[in-house]
């Protein structure tokens, strides 16, 4: 059978993007994609705003702020902190990336030094192999390089296509590293994730542009200033108070 083009689906992102990769497996966003999907999302949030209400009014506390969790990232008990994004932030991302995708791609591919950048967006396709009962998913298969198919699941694991490997254990298959073992006697490795935590999101603005333009566009509605609104929980409270 011949591959088709199919509509796009926004909502997707939030089946590959928005979770931490360490939740665990029970744990997904299918059941809120399929609310966002079937257009009936009011009523969704119509219930978590009472149950919001409701547990504000016991503790006098807003509630709205990502849910945090950790998890152990080693035989030595340490532990790493990861957050899930409160659902209503969530639908913020998926506008986020529907309206600038393309500059993300765009800024990903200034750099010659990554391993790992998203290359393009997934296109879609129709394939018997990925055919499900499901009326509503039978036309949401994507056209994607077989390394980013989840054969065990019904969905993708990427919005995006990553170039030049996906998984970075892949990058010591590669003839590049096996010449660079060749040259050199050392290798030296050192994990960053620490930094993630002390970063300032403002910063993003000074990489996108420079410096002097970020303060001189400060209120402008552009990529870098709705990412650093989505990353702040007070902004997405006013938002939920206005509604």
């Amino acid at each position: 059978m011949g591959k088709v083009t199919i509509k796009k689906d926004k909502n997707r992102i939030l089946l590959t993007e928005l979770l931490p990769y360490e939740v665990p497996m029970l744990f997904s966003n299918e059941g809120f994609y399929a609310i966002v999907s079937s257009g009936k999302i009011n009523n969704f949030f119509e219930r978590i705003f009472e149950l919001s209400k409701a547990k504000a009014s016991q503790d006098n506390k807003k509630y709205g702020i990502p849910y945090n969790f950790e998890i152990k990232k080693n035989i030595k008990g340490d532990t790493r902190a990861l957050s899930v994004i409160h659902p209503m932030n969530q639908l913020n991302f998926i506008e986020l990336y529907e309206k600038y995708d393309s500059l993300m791609i765009h800024l990903c591919s200034k750099s010659p030094f990554s391993l790992r950048k998203i290359s393009k967006i997934a296109k879609y396709f129709y394939s018997p192999k990925f055919v499900f009962e499901e009326d509503s998913l039978k036309n949401s298969e994507l056209e994607v390089e077989p390394e980013i198919l989840d054969e065990e699941t019904r969905y993708l694991k990427s919005y995006f296509i990553y170039k030049p490997i996906d998984l970075i254990y892949k990058f010591y298959d590669r003839h590049d590293y096996q010449r660079l073992e060749q040259r050199f006697n050392y290798l030296m490795e050192f994990d960053i994730h620490r930094c993630f935590y002390n970063i300032y999101t403002h910063s993003l603005t000074w990489a996108v542009k420079d410096k002097e333009s970020a303060k001189r566009n400060a209120g402008e509605k552009s990529f870098e200033n709705v990412l650093i609104n989505l990353c702040n929980w007070q902004t997405i409270m006013k938002q939920m108070e206005l509604l």
